[in-house]
């Protein structure tokens, strides 16, 4: 496994209320990608996140799996950057997977219907809708 400091750096993105810091950190595997998160995704965020996604995607050859263990909050500045990703996966023919969601990120993607647009990590079948469980297991 290589060593986190040889991963590529990405903005620091700081939330404007408390000054703390969301990390982002990703982990090559094979063709895909895993993008670590940790922090809070909001308007002070979203932006630094989805750079760091997008630069992630462009270097994989089958999509993304966001691992948001780490995340504690997300509001719709944080969702809209899940889904503006999703969408550059879907035009380049890739895919995008969450896994590791909490409580408050699994009852944004179900209140706003979201969660079936994110597939467990790897192509899936044409019409296929991952279950619940798929889509959050860690």
């Amino acid at each position: 496994m290589k060593d986190p400091e040889s991963f590529p750096q990405f903005p620091q993105a700081t939330d404007a209320l408390t000054g703390a810091p969301v990390d982002l950190l990703v982990h090559p595997v094979g063709g895909s990608g895993v993008v670590l998160v940790a922090g809070d995704l909001d308007l002070d965020s979203a932006q630094a996140l989805y750079c760091a996604m997008r630069e992630a995607l462009d270097r994989s050859t089958d999509g993304l799996t966001v691992d948001l263990r780490g995340v504690g909050f997300c509001d719709c500045s944080g969702l809209n950057a899940l889904l503006r990703i999703r969408h550059r996966a879907l035009a380049q023919s890739k895919t995008i997977g969450i896994r590791g969601a909490g409580p408050q990120v699994a009852r944004l993607l179900t209140a706003t219907r979201t969660q079936p647009l994110f597939a467990t990590a790897g192509p899936t079948r044409p019409g296929h809708r991952p279950d619940r469980a798929s889509v959050f297991s860690a």
